[in-house]
Order: structure tokens, then sequence, then C-alpha cells
């Protein structure tokens, strides 16, 4: 089989390390590597039993299971696909499974010879630990067996920076492995230019992903991605956000979005207020800036409470909940240019007051404080409501040009 492969990846190619972590920036080809390794395993070894595995099904169905199904199509591998089983079977025998790691009771039960984790900084270090017991397999106690991972570096709280870095640094069965961008022929100019785009936008981020460095993150959760001043007046199409609550306030967000960049226009804030009352508030700020209910394209709400985001249905307004994955919305809102109206005094007062947990050690978490946050989630929500990779309901736009008023 002829591979097209970069000269970093053929290095490590057939590197059978026990524990294999897969390092480093984005667009640097990580994924295909791990693929490409799955895939030479089942056709090394009969019958093997390879597991696949990320987060949740919807991600691996994305990344990792797609990808290694079109690699078998490119290279004229003959295979059958389960896709209500998440199973891929060789005619060799070999068989590669997909399982999200979302509920740790369905792992403990597997027999497996090599395993897979796509993104890897997402699961917890438990699971971690039991898909590495399940490496237990015929052909894995013969020829032995990889934990493969591929990991998209973040602070170095995390449990894998001190597992790989500290605990098992000088462990020859734990391998640290760093792919760069700039090693991959294959990558069009204009993704890399993207990349090194966030040295101005995003520099942590550009330390993470273009250079895929793990660091020692700011307390601080939003930094040099927002500003207070709008300076425009017309957009591709209006959303909201919404966080409900009572004895803490309630927030509605009116956002304004152009060319993937999030102007938020005006706020309502306040707590103890019934539904209708919150209701009447955001229609006031609507008729303050000359827009109906049916100008907002969508309204990304708190989740939690179903029969309020009924409600805001009934009243008109397109209402939807939103994902319950904190980190994505966190991360989804990070990577967008956020201008702030100096009408929005509560979100200007808790953006910079937005702050990650500390253990007992004093080392950073990736989970927010929760205090001086109800303005901030109702912007996550509307920000992953239009930007979020798993977002269902994301608008589409409806600005015309052609119908701008000039004054």
């Amino acid at each position: 089989m002829d591979l097209v492969l970069t000269d970093k990846q053929y290095e490590y190619i057939d590197d059978m390390t026990r524990h294999l972590m897969i390092m480093g920036s984005a667009g640097s080809g990580k994924t295909i590597f791990a693929c490409t390794k799955v895939i030479l395993y089942a056709l090394k070894y009969p019958n093997a039993r390879i597991g696949v595995f990320r987060q949740t099904l919807p991600s691996l169905r994305e990344t990792a299971w797609r990808e290694i199904v079109e690699l078998l199509d490119k290279y004229s591998i003959q295979y059958k696909e389960n896709k209500s089983n998440g199973l891929v079977t060789l005619s060799n025998g070999s068989t590669i499974s997909f399982t999200p790691v979302d509920d740790e009771k369905k792992l403990r039960s597997l027999n497996l010879d090599f395993v897979y984790i796509e993104q890897c900084e997402e699961i917890t270090e438990e699971a971690f630990i039991e898909l590495d017991l399940r490496i237990r397999n015929e052909v894995s106690k013969r020829y032995g067996g990889q934990m493969l991972i591929v990991v998209q570096p973040s602070n170095k709280s995390h449990w894998l920076y001190r597992l790989f870095y500290q605990e098992k640094a000088h462990d020859e069965d734990y391998k640290k492995v760093h792919f760069s961008y700039l090693e991959n022929p294959y990558l069009p100019e204009e993704q890399a230019k993207v990349y090194e785009g966030l040295r101005e936008t995003n520099y942590e981020r550009y330390l993470t992903h273009t250079k895929g460095e793990w660091v020692s993150s700011s307390k601080q959760i939003f930094t040099s991605n927002w500003s207070v001043g709008v300076d425009r007046t017309y957009f591709n199409y209006y959303v909201g956000g919404v966080d409900f609550g009572w004895n803490n306030p309630a927030c509605f967000l009116l956002c304004g979005v152009y060319d993937d960049e999030f102007y938020i226009l005006g706020e309502v804030y306040r707590a103890e207020m019934k539904t209708q009352e919150f209701l009447s508030r955001i229609h006031e700020l609507l008729d303050l800036h000359s827009l109906r209910l049916s100008d907002l394209d969508s309204v990304y709400c708190d989740s939690a409470d179903p029969e309020k985001i009924q409600q805001f249905c009934d009243y008109g307004l397109n209402a939807y909940p939103s994902v319950k994955d904190v980190k994505a919305k966190i991360d989804t809102t990070r990577e967008t240019k956020i201008h702030v109206d100096s009408s929005c005094v509560n979100l200007i007062r808790e953006l910079p007051q937005y702050e990650w947990k500390k253990n007992k050690d004093g080392e950073l978490l990736e989970e927010p404080v929760k205090k001086n946050d109800h303005a901030v989630d109702a912007l996550c929500y509307a920000c992953y409501g239009v930007r979020g990779k798993l977002s269902k309901n994301k608008p589409v736009s409806t600005f015309d040009a052609s119908q701008l008023k000039i004054y």
C-alpha cells in the first residue's frame, strides 16, 4: 500500500510504544496519522479488535470515524460498515469499533488489542485508565497492543500533562511526539494563514492551536477577544442569548452578527422577573433598535428551563435550548471577536471577572467559577448557537447589501 504521509508521519507510523501521545498544532496531520495507524494494525493482524473513542458520538462521527472510512476507500481496502452498531469489519476478520466515552460503564466489558482516543484532552483520567485496561485481547497478548492518543494541548493543569510530563516523564512505555502544521506540505496556504492570524486575535489560542504547546493559562477566561464599542449599524442577522434566573439576574443579550463577528447591542438584566415581564423588556429593547420579534433569527437559551423556552416560542421568538457542554461554549466564545456596546454595563462588568477554577494546589482547571456569569452565559449561548460545531440551529444569513439605506 503506497501511503500518502508526511516525513514526520512516516517516522512514527511503525512506533508501537505502549502509550503514544501525538500532540501539536492544528492542521499538522495528527488525526490522519492516527487513522492510518489504526488501519495498518487491522491489516497486519487478522482478527484484531480495535476501539476508536471520543467523548461524544457526534464529534466522533465527524472526525476519526469519517476519516477512517475515507482512508479505506482511498486505498481500496475491502470492508463492511455497520453504522447503527458503529462497527467496521475488514476481510481478514479485524474489526474497528467506534464508541463515545460519555458513559464509562459501557467501556468495562470491552476486550481490545488497540485503542485510539481522538481529542483525548476531552475525556476524564478515569476513562483513560478504564480504556487502558481494555487492551487485553489475544492479538495484543501475542504481538503487542497500543494506546494511541491524539491531543490538542491546553493548560498545564490538565491531567494529561501531569501524566506524560511529570509522573511518566522517564517511563519508556510513555512517549510524546509533537506534530507541527509547518511539517505538513499538504496543508493549504490559506489555512496556515488562519493559524498564524491567531497570534493577533487570541495569543493563548495561538500557543495551543498554532504552536501546539502546553501553556500556563491566566486565571481570566476572556482576555483579548473583546472590546467596548460598536462601530457598525447593519448586520448579516440578529440573534439573542438568554440566561434564566430569579434570585440571580436573568439576562437577554441582543447580538448583531456581521462577517462572523459579534456586536452586543443591548442587554436586559434583572433579578426576580416573571417570564412575561422579561419578554416585555426584550420587546422594548428591540423597539429601541427598530427591530421586530421576527427580526431575531434565533434566540439561544439556558437549556435548564424548557418550560420558559416554550413560553418564549409562544411569544413569537425562535427560541432553542443551548448545548450543555460548558467548555465547548467557552472555547467557541473565546474564538469569536466580540464588540460590546457601552450600554451593556453588566456584560462589561462580568467579562473581566469571569475566571477559571483552581484546584487545592492552586492549579487552574478547565472549569469556570460559577459567579459573575449571567450575562457571560447568555453571550456563550448565543456564540455557540451561531458558531458552535454541534449547534443544530445555526442561522442562515439574510443580509442583502442592496437593501441598505444610506443616510
